[in-house]
């Protein structure tokens, strides 16, 4: 089994005085552990570490095809990009744990147009 990893270190690559990759990648056989939980992958790998326990939603491919885990009973979070009425691009996030926007109004009043927006599109999708 091969496995396309992301790097959770590559959010804050800025801070790391090395080359951050985006991706690990390991090559080994999926093995069970008593400690490994349903989120998480047991791997024996050839390498010195030997055992690796992975987060499953870190998991971009798996022997080449894409992977995506979704926990059961958790909605997955779209995010998008929107401008806003004078041009200022907002992170708008919708589902999940919940709804969030950068523009200053959702900071003030945790709700906002960006948000209505976002989730008006996903309902006629």
């Amino acid at each position: 089994m091969k496995l396309k990893v992301y790097n959770t270190q590559y959010d804050h690559k800025e801070v790391y005085f090395f080359t951050v990759d985006e991706f690990h990648y390991y090559e080994g056989v999926e093995t069970s552990v008593k400690w490994a939980k349903p989120h998480e992958l047991a791997i024996r790998t050839e390498d010195s570490v030997g055992l690796r326990i992975i987060q499953r939603k870190n998991i971009r491919e798996i022997d080449g095809r894409p992977y995506e885990y979704i926990e059961a009973g958790v909605q997955k979070a779209i995010e998008r990009i929107i401008a806003g009425s004078r041009g200022a691009k907002y992170h708008v996030r919708v589902g999940g744990e919940g709804s969030s926007c950068t523009c200053p109004g959702f900071t003030f009043r945790g709700k906002c147009k960006h948000v209505d927006l976002l989730e008006q599109e996903l309902n006629h999708a």
